[in-house]
């Protein structure tokens, strides 16, 4: 073989490697870029997750929010049956007569317009505590009819 030949045959022998040393490149390069992909899906798919865990926990702090403001008003309401029971009671004694029973001067204030407004205060309170309909509720609901 001539020198020239020799030549020609050691640089196809190191392209020839060089070729083998490409593909194997290649190979780790599609390698590499599938699990770069992967990560990708995976950071992607832990930041849905985040997002459903943050959403979550604002939907379970909106809940107890609701939940304590509940709470409040119905600790509200109770509070005010009860002064609503004690002005009433208040007002049955100052109308009660000489020798007539509580009870008696009990129904004649509830009688009375201060006693039915006591009444009407209570029972909105008694629907604020029970989720009841209330005064308000009756009217908002007329007017959405008119």
């Amino acid at each position: 073989m001539s020198k020239e030949g020799e030549r020609h045959a050691a640089e196809l022998i190191r392209l020839e490697v060089k070729r083998k040393e490409l593909e194997d490149a290649l190979g780790r390069l599609a390698r590499d870029e599938a699990e770069a992909q992967e990560v990708m899906d995976l950071a992607q798919h832990v930041q849905r997750l985040e997002q459903e865990v943050e959403s979550a926990r604002a939907a379970g702090q909106m809940e107890k929010k609701d939940e304590d403001m509940n709470d409040t008003v119905t600790k509200r309401a109770v509070r005010n049956m009860a002064k609503v029971d004690g002005q009433l009671d208040a007002l049955a004694k100052s109308m009660q007569a000489d020798g007539e029973t509580v009870e008696a001067a009990y129904v004649r204030a509830l009688g009375s317009d201060m006693g039915k407004s006591m009444l009407r205060t209570r029972e909105e309170a008694y629907a604020l505590a029970t989720g009841g309909v209330t005064e308000a509720d009756v009217a908002a609901a007329r007017a959405d009819l008119t």
